[in-house]
This record gives structure tokens, C-alpha cells and sequence, in this order.
């Protein structure tokens, strides 16, 4: 199987309808508009195209019916021709389009990546007219028609030369709300169809899942029932609907798919790209400030290694009077061109990061350092994501790059483990706990904080016994010199601490925070949260100063083990580190704030910058643009 990611290097993508009449292209299809829409997009920089063949149009079925019922499926007032499309329900004009599509998409070096089951659109539901009422998840009947579609397709393009990979379909687990959807372990055996279709007839294009938001745990597709089928794993960050609580261009949004490709790499164990991103119009931001975003989206992306980046999409598509643009508000401005195929600011940065790529010394970016291990505890349902994205982000500002695990997932070998926010009474295993456990004994380190959840064997944990639990509070923590405003879930009065370093008090002088040894390692033990307080606080990635909620997370970062040499002074002047062959180490810095910064550089004794590029470096003084980025290269003196 040959994939269209590779390590080390970041597609630029679009998510590609028409410029003309979009969902309608395969309808009403001009492939002078799709060529020049071709030669704008290949100019701009965009190398891969995800492409829909519409399920309604490619799989044109009516019903013909008798006094007993459905009789046979038919094309209009046709029987279906005895012919293998014919078989399978493919209208053959709409493949003789596609055809003609990929053709032009080779001829201007554009890859595909093919939606096979494109139902749902833009919050359309687009499907075969004895479908629309019918569930394309659970329905045996319409599976079976979407089998056979796949089977046709797949065997008939898949040695197109501009095919890269095959796509489940769009977004399919926004099917997740229906009624007819709540059947366990649906979801699982429909992708495991759709996969096993496409790979008995092309065993050389990886499958893709095309999943928007498919959820940790639970519903249709969870992450680790996803890895179990698909080669690749995709996310549709869209700030507007899953990160509401900062301006597009400061860190949470811009890491919150680097956190998600990260959650998905680790509890699904396949790669996870960001296959749908967007501003989704210009009430949430200008054109300007949505350039913003896309530069450190895609410096973010490169030195994370989520392998891709693909903007919805290619054209504004406000002017389009039918459904959905015609009752969906956001269906409208957010292409990397205008309506009149006028370039926006956006795609001068798409063009400005592959310029500054190419000019570094290295072909492919080495692989990230990775300095601890998140274990996610049993969460109820879905909620505790966006707390893990604060905890992701909290670590960054501390300097820690974190990898994900499922509690009940094999533990990685590390120096540092973070179970943050237990929520539920059953978090984490006793077996899985007592194999951290002994890591611990033989010297790492364990930070544990607690949300709604009890946790086992306290008092050894902890050093601490407790009197008492009572109702939480919002208050001022010192942790030394640093005060911080956090709300507890709980508030837990400490009876005795005597076998605990306290660390941090709340304002009554009780134990919020302490250390405790665990044989040759340390186990630093909350009983707050900090990373919940973090969630719910629409400031808390955006100070430069005031209160430094990174210092929680130092305590602890800054004495375990670490493989990495290069460090700031500012919170939001974050960065990653990437090690060659020849032990020459790259840092990328990237400015996640919305203004321009300047920071003081840390490196480890003993190393020096030899090179940098981009960005502004005078001795250890670093300058930065808002959103912009720089790479360094270090070696030993």
C-alpha cells in the first residue's frame, strides 16, 4: 500500500467543489471551469483535492412499485441496463465525468482523494431517491447498494494515475443523532464493509475514514475501533463549532488539531490527518486574521507530524441559490479563493510556507520528540476532550510534547505520566495502574489531578490522609510565589500531610497539591484540576503575563528525565524539537498569539543555535510575528 503522507513533510490540501455550480458540478459538468479551477488551485500551491462523487447523482436509483410493493430499483422509468454499472446502480455518464475529472486532475499534478458514500453535504442529506428517509449506517438495503456502488467504483478508477487514497465517505458519523442510529457496534461493521469492499478490488490506495469528529469512546466510530479498520484517521477541526472560547488565531485553535491528530495517532494507532479546516466566513474573523490562523495552522501541523492540512474550500460559494447553500447561513465565504476566483491572503501564506520549507537544509523535518505520555481516564462519553486539549496545551507552555493512550491501552515506555481530570469513580484500571505504578518505582514520574472522579489507594498515592470531602470552591491557589484562580469539583480537607512535600494551598492554608516519593520516582498528586478551570477559562492561552498556569506542570516537568535542549520564557512562543541523523537537533518555534512577541531563548548546557531561520535572533532574543514561525538548528559546542 503506497500512502499520500509522508513523515516529515505536510500536503496542503483543498476540499474541492466547483467553482461554478459546486454540488451541482456532476449534474451540470464543465470541465473548461474544473481545468481552470485546476490550474488556480495547482498554482496556489495545493497538491491533493478531496473530491465527492455525489451518492444521489453516481447512484441514480428510482423505485418502481406493484400493489405488493417495491417491485425493482430502476434508472427513471428504465430497468437497469445488464451491464456490470448497470448491476451495481452506477449512472455510466457520471463515471464517464469522473473519468474525464481525473484526467485533468493528473494533467495539473493534483491528487485525489476520493468521498465514496458523499450523503451528507454541508448539512444536506443527498442520497438515492428510495433512500432519503433510510439510515446509510444500519439499513442492510441501502449498505448492500452501497457495496456494490463501492465495488464498481473503486475497481473501475482505482488505476487512475491521480487517485491517492479512497475516503469512506463525508462525515458519516453525523449520522450519529438519528434515532435509527443508536444500534451498538453499527458503525463498526458498516466501515469494516466499506473497507473490506474497497480492498478486495484495490489493495494498493490506503482506505481513509473521512470522520469530521468521531468521538474517543463511544458512538458510531470511536477512535481505537476506527484503527482497528481504516489505514488513516481524519479530523474536521472547525473552530466555530468545536472551540468556541478564543479568536481564531491564538493557541487553542490553532493546536486544537494538532490535539486532536495526536489523540487519534494514539488511541487509534493510525496517522491521523487535518482533512477539513476553515473559518467558515468572516463574522468570526477577516480574511486577514484567518491568514493568521493558516500560517501557524501549518507550521503547527509540519513540526507535530500530522501530515496534512486541507482548507474547506476551494471557492466561495455564497452565491449559490439552491439547497444547502440557501438555508445553511455558514455554507457561504470560506474558500481559499472568492466567488469572482480573486486569490485571498490565505493563499499567498499556503505558497510562503512550501517557499520556506524548501529552503531549509533538510528534506524532511526529523521526527518529533515526544517527553511524556497523557493517559486518558474512562470518561463519560465525550466530555472530557476539551479538557485534554487544555491539558495538551497547558503542556506545551511547560515545555512537554505529549502522546495519548487510553487507560486501558498497552502502557509506552516514558519518564513522564499525566492522568489529568478524573471524572469518573471507575478512571483507570487497577492493572493498568499498577503498571504505571511500577514505572514509577523504578523512577518516573506519575502527575494525577482530580475532577468529579475518587481515585484508589490515596493515602499511599499521596502521603496525605483525608478528613473530608465537601462541595468545591473558585479560588486563589499559591503555588509559591504564583497565585492562581482555580475551581475544584471538590474541596478535600487534608488531616494529615506529613508524609507529602506540599506544593500548593489553597486559602484556608489545606493541601491542594503535593509530592510524594514512590519508590525511586515521584508522584505529584492534585485535588483540583487546573486543566478543567483551564477549559473553561476563554482567556487562559492568550496572557503573555498575569497568571502562569504553566508553573503547575513545571514543578514537575522541569526534574523529570527530558530529551530536550531548547526552551522559551514565554508562554506562547512554544516549540518543538527534532532530532537528525548526525545529532544535529531542529527546533521549530511558533508565535501562537494573535500580536507580535519577543522571548528569551533556554538552551541546555552545552548547546548553541548554529543557524536559524526566519523570525528575528539576536544572541538569545527572538522576535516574532503574530502567527509566524522560524526554525533553529543546534548542535553541541
Amino acid at each position: 500500500m503506497r500512502s499520500f503522507l509522508e513523515q516529515g513533510t505536510l500536503i496542503t490540501g483543498i476540499n474541492y467543489w466547483a467553482s461554478d455550480n459546486a454540488i451541482r458540478m456532476w449534474e451540470d459538468f464543465h470541465p473548461d471551469v474544473i481545468e481552470a479551477d485546476f490550474q488556480k488551485l495547482a498554482a496556489a500551491g495545493v497538491t491533493v483535492l478531496r473530491v465527492f462523487p455525489l451518492w444521489s447523482v453516481f447512484q441514480p436509483l428510482t423505485a418502481a412499485y406493484s400493489n405488493n410493493g417495491l417491485h425493482e430499483y430502476q434508472f427513471g422509468e428504465r430497468p437497469l441496463p445488464d451491464t456490470e454499472a448497470g448491476r451495481a446502480g452506477v449512472s455510466e455518464e457520471a463515471c464517464q465525468r469522473f473519468s474525464v475529472f481525473c484526467d485533468l486532475a493528473e494533467k495539473h499534478g493534483l491528487q485525489l482523494l476520493v468521498g465514496l458514500i458523499t450523503g451528507h453535504m454541508s448539512f444536506r442529506y443527498f442520497a438515492p431517491a428510495p433512500f432519503q428517509h433510510r439510515n446509510p449506517i444500519t439499513d442492510p438495503t441501502l449498505i448492500k447498494w452501497e457495496l456494490r456502488f463501492v465495488k464498481y467504483f473503486v475497481k473501475r478508477f482505482k488505476d487512475k494515475p491521480a487517485i491517492a487514497a479512497w475516503d469512506l465517505g463525508n462525515e458519516l458519523e453525523g449520522f450519529a443523532s438519528r434515532p435509527d442510529s443508536d444500534v451498538p457496534d453499527a458503525g463498526y461493521v458498516w466501515m469494516s464493509a466499506i473497507t473490506n469492499a474497497v480492498k478486495s478490488v484495490d489493495t494498493a490506495h490506503p482506505v481513509v475514514s473521512g470522520y469530521g469528529s468521531n468521538t474517543m469512546v463511544d458512538g458510531l466510530f470511536p477512535h481505537a475501533e476506527v484503527g482497528e479498520v481504516v489505514d488513516i484517521n481524519t479530523v474536521h477541526p472547525y473552530n466555530v463549532f468545536q472551540s468556541k472560547e478564543d479568536p481564531l488565531p491564538t493557541m487553542r485553535p490553532i493546536l486544537d488539531g494538532v490535539f486532536r491528530c495526536k489523540l487519534s495517532n494514539g488511541m487509534a494507532g493510525v496517522p491521523t490527518f487535518i482533512q477539513e479546516v476553515g473559518s467558515i466566513g468572516y463574522l468570526t474573523c477577516s480574511e486577514r486574521t484567518e491568514a493568521d490562523f493558516y500560517r501557524a495552522l501549518l507550521y503547527a501541523a509540519w513540526s507535530h507530524d500530522c501530515g496534512g492540512v486541507m482548507w474547506w474550500c476551494a471557492f466561495d460559494q455564497g452565491m449559490q441559490e439552491y439547497a444547502p447553500y440557501d438555508w445553511n447561513n455558514i455554507g457561504s465565504d470560506y474558500g481559499f479563493f472568492r466567488a469572482d476566483g480573486s486569490a485571498k491572503p490565505i493563499v499567498a501564506e499556503n505558497l510562503a510556507f512550501h517557499r520556506f520549507v524548501k529552503s531549509l537544509p533538510f528534506d524532511r523535518l526529523p521526527p518529533q520528540i515526544t517527553n511524556a505520555v497523557c493517559i486518558v481516564s474512562r470518561t463519560k462519553k465525550n466530555e472530557s476532550r476539551n479538557m485534554l486539549r487544555a491539558t495538551y496545551c497547558l503542556a506545551k507552555q511547560a515545555n512537554l510534547d505529549l502522546e495519548f493512550i487510553y487507560f486501558d491501552q498497552p502502557l509506552p515506555e516514558s519518564d513522564l505520566y499525566l492522568i489529568p481530570g478524573v471524572d469518573h469513580n471507575h478512571g483507570i484500571s487497577r492493572h493498568r495502574l499498577m503498571a504505571v505504578l511500577e514505572r514509577v518505582k523504578a523512577g518516573a514520574t506519575l502527575y494525577i489531578s482530580l475532577g468529579q472522579g475518587l481515585f484508589r489507594m490515596a493515602p499511599m498515592l499521596t502521603g496525605c490522609h483525608f478528613a473530608s470531602r465537601e462541595k468545591g470552591v473558585s479560588e486563589t491557589v499559591s503555588l509559591g510565589d504564583t497565585l492562581l484562580r482555580i475551581t475544584g469539583d471538590y474541596k478535600y480537607n487534608v488531616e494529615d500531610a506529613g508524609g507529602a512535600e506540599v506544593l500548593a494551598t489553597g486559602q484556608d492554608g489545606r493541601p491542594v497539591y503535593v509530592r510524594h516519593a514512590y519508590g525511586k520516582g515521584s508522584i505529584y498528586f492534585a485535588t483540583v484540576s487546573p486543566e478543567k478551570s483551564l477549559n473553561a477559562d476563554a482567556y487562559a492561552f492568550r496572557r503573555s503575563d498575569g497568571a502562569n498556569f504553566a508553573q503547575w506542570y513545571r514543578v514537575f516537568a522541569d526534574t523529570a528525565p527530558t530529551k530536550k535542549v531548547l526552551d522559551t520564557d514565554h508562554p506562547l512562543i512554544r516549540g518543538t524539537e527534532h532530532v537528525a541523523q548526525d545529532g544535529t537537533r531542529y527546533g521549530v518555534l511558533i508565535n501562537y498569539a494573535e500580536e507580535p512577541q519577543d522571548c528569551r531563548l533556554r538552551l541546555a548546557d552545552g548547546w548553541c543555535v548554529t543557524q536559524s531561520f526566519g523570525g528575528q535572533l539576536c544572541g538569545d532574543h527572538l522576535s516574532l510575528d503574530a502567527c509566524a514561525a522560524m526554525v533553529l538548528e543546534m548542535k553541541r559546542k
